[in-house]
């Protein structure tokens, strides 16, 4: 099961006022943990994959995941420097490996055309870091967020 976090923070009416026609901040974003689309995306890759697609609509796929893990990643660290919290950098650093670890496999499929370790990393890798992930860092940080730390 993965998780969905939500930040609840309860402003007081000087603060409503305040907030009227301003953006949302990102720490009180309902939607910056909800990871679904992340999921959907490897399941459609995973689907690529088994049906033996062509490696254009392969590359294509494994692109917008690594495009929305970036933009994901961006979202909570905007969240997590608004709010001050403590441990921004390691989390952030967790992201980056996680990044950096996906683009250089996404980087070697593209050149050698392997699929088997491509599903390898898909299936069990990067799977296993997603869980981990969720429901150690992005589990202490919205818990952080929901608290009010903004």
């Amino acid at each position: 099961m993965f998780w969905y976090f939500a930040a609840h923070a309860q402003p007081d009416k000087q603060q409503k006022a305040a907030m009227q026609n301003q953006p949302t901040p990102p720490q009180n974003d309902p939607t910056l943990f909800d990871h679904n689309q992340f999921i959907h995306l490897r399941e459609q890759l995973l689907d690529l994959l088994d049906q033996h697609a062509a490696d254009n609509a392969i590359d294509a796929q494994l692109d917008e995941i690594l495009q929305h893990m970036r933009s994901q990643f961006e979202r909570e660290e905007q969240a997590m420097q608004a709010a001050h919290f403590p441990p921004t950098a390691a989390h952030k650093a967790d992201h980056d490996r996680a990044y950096a670890d996906f683009a250089e496999r996404i980087a070697r499929w593209k050149q050698q055309r392997e699929r088997e370790p491509l599903l390898d990393f898909i299936e069990a890798g990067l799977a296993d870091w997603f869980v981990k992930h969720v429901n150690t860092r992005d589990y202490i940080t919205a818990r952080f967020l929901s608290e009010g730390h903004a």
